[in-house]
């Protein structure tokens, strides 16, 4: 097995622990006996336990990053209007969440608790995603799409708690990937819901 390769059969288990037992009640020799290996293998590519969840979290948010940049090179702004737009946000990033359980259940579920850098590790997500929503509202009002009047922040992180509650319960809790329509309807509902409080009517 290559190197990168039992790297990621390291990560690969640690996840379904972190997962399944949670950060404290995880121990490297579970993660040893779960992927077959010798504990030495461990610690040739991390450090301690903390340095495998870091790890998780950072490669987490690194493909998030890929998926909006790679998502919006996808559309067109000037064929789309700003529902859509706002609904094709909420979408991908509900399809990302989807598509591990487990890393959706360790981000958004374990950040309470958890100390130092590794709760701030995982709250850096939440910022990142109220960020881009921040500055999507941002545009909206400076292209007259969206009230002028709106609490920016407030707006924000009712949409971001709006996301993530509901991606913590429909994937990470229940443990069952949505398919594709499934998530397009939950993505619907979540703009039918914030419109008409955002948007201007035109």
């Amino acid at each position: 097995m290559k190197a990168d390769e039992r790297k990621r059969l390291i990560l690969e288990h640690a996840k379904r622990l972190f997962s399944r037992k949670g950060y404290y009640n995880t121990q490297i020799s579970d993660i040893v006996d779960e992927a077959k290996i010798a504990r030495g293998t461990v610690y040739q590519y991390f450090k301690n336990k903390d340095d495998i969840f870091i790890t998780l979290i950072r490669d987490f948010y690194n493909d998030w990053e890929k998926k909006v940049s790679f998502e919006m090179n996808r559309i067109n702004l000037g064929q789309i209007s700003p529902q859509e737009y706002f609904y094709f946000r909420v979408k991908n990033t509900l399809e990302f969440l989807a598509d591990d359980p487990d890393l959706c259940n360790i981000v958004l579920r374990m950040g309470i608790g958890l100390s130092g850098e590794l709760e701030s590790t995982i709250k850096r997500f939440e910022k990142k995603i109220h960020n881009l929503i921040v500055s999507d509202l941002e545009l909206g009002i400076r292209n007259n799409h969206i009230r002028k009047d709106l609490g920016v922040e407030m707006a924000s992180n009712l949409i971001t708690g709006a996301l993530l509650k509901t991606a913590l319960y429909d994937f990470g809790a229940k443990k069952r990937k949505k398919d594709s329509e499934e998530i397009e309807q939950m993505a619907r509902e979540i703009l039918n819901i914030f419109a008409p409080a955002i948007f201007i009517k035109k």
